[in-house]
């Protein structure tokens, strides 16, 4: 009856316990899904502070690797976005296009 969420009054009586600290002191203990539906509904009520430091900190890495990412892409660029040194973004560009030949 516990574990059905019935009032402990009424298992008390049910059981003609004299008292419900009788009932609790027997048959709340033993069940675990009473335990369990406690502590779910406890954990509910506490913030999950690790889980939010967590979310912070990915959030923080993900921000960084996008600054990296952006940084490395605009390298060599003016304010503009035009190459600062034409010649040497051709070498570049020619680098990438470059195909390497097998020795025979």
């Amino acid at each position: 009856m516990l574990a059905a969420d019935i009032d402990i009054k009424i298992v008390s009586d049910t059981l003609g316990h004299s008292d419900t600290r009788i009932t609790r002191d027997i048959y709340q203990s033993v069940l675990p899904q009473v335990g369990r539906s406690a502590t779910e509904a406890t954990a509910k009520l506490v913030p999950l502070q690790r889980k939010a430091e967590a979310e912070k900190a990915a959030r923080k890495a993900a921000k960084k690797e996008k600054a990296k990412k952006a940084a490395a892409k605009n390298a060599g660029k003016a304010k503009d976005g035009k190459p600062k040194n034409k010649a040497k973004a051709q070498a570049k560009a020619d680098k990438k296009t470059k195909r390497r030949t097998p020795k025979k």
